[in-house]
């Protein structure tokens, strides 16, 4: 009898030694087939190697150290919505202006590359096209437009700026192109302007903000953490708005998509000590909103879009915003 006994614990032990070891290579083989992160995003962990669904660096730890909220994955169908995740209240106004906004933000695939994705993802946002452009697309019409600008002697703004999206770009630079994309600066600032940025957001419009790279990094570590030094101008696209709990706008909460690390909300005392430090240590920073102009069709009319979009762009200064991926949100330097 005992030994019947021991043998069937034997025979059920080994179906359990069985089962783990098939349970962890159908584990191993849905990892392989996990769609990375973005790849300045070094510290992103799986949320579920099976679905394929990834956290930003900046959720878990970050988000809970500093009291930001956090970012979550979509829930299945029939489940409640995650109450932690803001509500972008600026999204159904964005979509009646004509923006086919995408849910991935574009990755910067250089050092100086901040200024070329922030376009490439106003790119897909903005077009016209049937079907969405893919990343690789559209950043190739960005370039393909950033080279005419830099070549054509029709184009009128050649003799005002020099675009080249190389080494980043200047707030002139990112105005040029912008309007050879049909899209229109609407305004331009030195300083966050909390009121007038909510009011554009939630009117369809889009902003790009020209930060200080450390003084962003900043708002998301602990005091003894922080980098003393300045960083490097930085180029983002904000795309959504949250209101407070208080009708003052400076409660007001900003998504932000950033080629470093994805979408995030930041705190506007956060977004605008960011473009403060900016212009304190490199003597450009600012804010820009932009709405797509559905008028500005034929090359000539984008070039004089190009054109009147330098007039709102001087106040953010003649910086070159192209910040290290190292000094950027995603790593200290």
């Amino acid at each position: 009898m005992a030994f019947n006994i021991g043998s069937r614990i034997d025979s059920v032990m080994a179906r359990i030694r069985q089962a783990q070891e098939q349970a962890r290579a159908e584990m191993a083989a849905a990892a392989q087939s996990v769609k990375e992160p973005l790849p300045d995003a070094p510290d992103a962990k799986p949320l579920n190697a099976a679905e394929g669904r990834y956290l930003d660096s900046f959720q878990e730890e970050r988000a809970k150290k500093m009291g930001m909220p956090e970012l979550a994955a979509p829930p299945p169908a029939g489940t409640a919505p995650a109450t932690a995740v803001p509500v972008n209240e600026a999204t159904e106004a964005q979509k009646d202006k004509g923006w086919k906004a995408p849910q991935t933000t574009v990755a910067q695939t250089s050092k100086k590359g901040c200024a070329e994705a922030t376009l490439t993802y106003l790119e897909q946002s903005s077009s016209d096209d049937e079907v969405p452009l893919s990343q690789q697309e559209a950043r190739e019409k960005v370039r393909n437009k950033a080279d005419t600008l830099a070549t054509s002697e029709t184009a009128g703004v050649k003799d005002r700026v020099e675009v080249n999206l190389d080494d980043g770009a200047t707030p002139d630079e990112m105005g040029a192109v912008l309007g050879s994309m049909g899209i229109k600066v609407t305004d331009g600032s030195a300083e966050v302007d909390t009121d007038a940025l909510s009011g554009a957001l939630k009117n369809g419009q889009m902003a790009l903000a020209l930060v200080d790279s450390n003084a962003l990094l900043n708002t998301t570590l602990a005091p003894g953490e922080q980098p003393k030094e300045g960083g490097e101008l930085h180029w983002l696209t904000i795309d959504g708005v949250n209101p407070g709990k208080t009708d003052s706008t400076d409660d007001d909460l900003y998504r932000v998509r950033d080629s470093v690390n994805g979408a995030y909300w930041v705190k506007a005392s956060d977004l605008k000590k960011s473009v403060a430090e900016a212009q304190e240590q490199h003597g450009s920073g600012g804010v820009m909103t932009v709405q797509k102009d559905g008028t500005a069709k034929t090359t000539e009319q984008r070039e004089a879009l190009a054109r009147e979009n330098l007039e709102h762009t001087g106040p953010l200064g003649k910086g070159n915003g192209g910040a290290s991926r190292r000094l950027s949100v995603g790593e200290s330097s």
